[in-house]
């Protein structure tokens, strides 16, 4: 499958369909309900992607490299592929045909509900086809920030949760076909509904892994950033999710064990293999500077936490990180592209299961999270002419910290809802007092 017009199109098609025997179809199950309402999710998500390829179809992908593009192609198969597989349940119901491998057909619809989920389409069947749906919509959602189509912005902010319960589609609400009508004048017995299930309570175990080149300025700033805002949401009252938060060197030799897959990826460039470290090394004093040595809420937990990241060494990559956590954030579309070839390498000689998890290993941008109007992603970059710890560079370091702490703060609050809180402290007269959490 290449990544072009033509795919896009196929894809598109493929949703296209399923969303019209999804409006067509009337009364359907509560949980093929839910299940198209995810399609119509990615369907919007679709239809942004595919606006944005028509506008300029010979460019569309060209700031993407060569892992990127591998990349979403397999974003765009896996969602080909599934979309399929929800097309035929609802055709399968539509029809009364509860199992294509069995030949079993029930031509009423009452028959239908109580034995589809009997034989192919069991519950837990559907579930997982749910489960994949939403995890193509929130691959889907990350490229087409990176790539920050016009739109997309909107869309996230009004984004549909999973952990949402869906509401009952307003088409079905006092509507009925002739069938259905005299299926209830024959009061034929129907299965009782069941029980809604309640929703399921927030995760607080999500983990983010912070990863730069060499792991002394950028990932261990956003690293003690994130920190910091834990420190202040708990001590606030807040609900902090976020259960650990490390960062790592990709071209760090201390504690990597992926040091010869590293070695032997074929990299969008050359230059995009960098000399390696051996590790050990403390992060960047002026980095930690601009971090710490301010008046940005001084309480005696930020001294802990500025000792504690003075004293980290730097240290590399693990295999286990895909499966370990959620989220893997890098600062530049090198290293993104970098760290997909990676993902890909380990999962080519360790086995899908053992290199990735469902809804782990999330390969994110940062600089996807400032704000902006249309063009290419920005990149957060090492500070340009910093090469030692002199004071000449902590004006530098300063800036670099407030564009990481907004993006940071962004990222928060997308993706784990984090909220900044009212200070506990007394509020001033006329108002209450507002806690701004990494204001920069």
């Amino acid at each position: 499958m290449a990544l072009d017009l033509g795919t896009v199109l196929a894809v598109v098609e493929v949703v296209g369909k399923c969303m019209a025997m999804y409006e067509r179809i009337e009364s359907l199950p509560k949980q093929m309900t839910q299940m198209g309402r995810r399609i119509k999710r990615l369907s919007i998500y679709l239809g942004d992607l595919e606006a944005f390829v028509m506008a300029k179809p010979t460019t569309a992908f060209a700031a993407l490299y060569s892992g990127q593009r591998a990349a979403l192609v397999e974003v765009l198969a896996g969602i080909q592929g599934n979309v399929a597989r929800v097309h035929d349940l609802f055709d399968r119901y539509e029809k009364g045909i509860l199992s294509r491998s069995k030949n079993l057909e029930f031509r009423a619809k009452w028959l239908s509900s109580i034995w589809f989920s009997l034989v192919d389409s069991s519950p837990g069947k559907v579930q997982t086809i749910m489960e994949e749906i939403d995890q193509d919509a929130v691959e889907l959602r990350d490229w087409l920030d990176l790539m920050t189509l016009k739109g997309v912005q909107v869309l996230v902010q009004a984004s549909w949760s999973p952990d949402t319960p869906p509401l009952d589609r307003g088409r079905d609400r006092g509507r009925g076909t002739a069938e259905t009508a005299a299926t209830a004048q024959r009061a034929v017995p129907s299965p009782s509904p069941s029980p809604s299930p309640s929703p399921a309570p927030p995760r607080r175990d999500y983990k983010i892994l912070f990863v730069d080149p060499y792991n002394t300025a950028r990932g261990v700033v956003a690293e003690a950033l994130v920190k910091l805002f834990g420190q202040l949401t708990a001590k606030n009252g807040g609900d902090w999710r976020i259960s650990e938060v490390e960062s790592v060197g990709f071209f760090v030799k201390s504690k990597s064990d992926c040091i010869s897959t590293i070695d032997g990826l074929d990299y969008s460039f050359k230059t995009f293999k960098k000399p390696w470290m051996e590790g050990h090394e403390s992060a960047a004093k002026t980095a930690l500077a601009a971090v710490f040595d301010n008046k940005w809420y001084d309480h005696p937990f930020k001294k802990v936490l500025q000792q504690e990241m003075a004293s980290r060494k730097s240290r590399g990559l693990q295999k286990d990180m895909f499966t370990r956590f959620d989220y893997i954030v890098v600062f530049t579309n090198r290293e993104h592209d970098n760290m997909i070839k990676l993902k890909d390498a380990i999962r080519r000689t360790r086995g899908a299961s053992r290199a990735s998890a469902h809804g782990k290993g999330r390969i994110l941008q940062l600089g996807t999270f400032l704000k902006q109007d249309g063009g290419p992603a920005r990149e957060i970059l090492h500070p340009a002419g910093v090469n030692s710890d002199g004071p000449r560079s902590r004006q530098d370091w300063n800036k670099k910290v407030a564009e990481i702490k907004t993006a940071l703060k962004e990222l928060l609050r997308r993706e784990m809802q984090w909220k900044q809180l009212e200070s506990r402290g007394k509020a001033p007269a006329g108002g209450q007092k507002t806690l701004e959490v990494g204001k920069a």
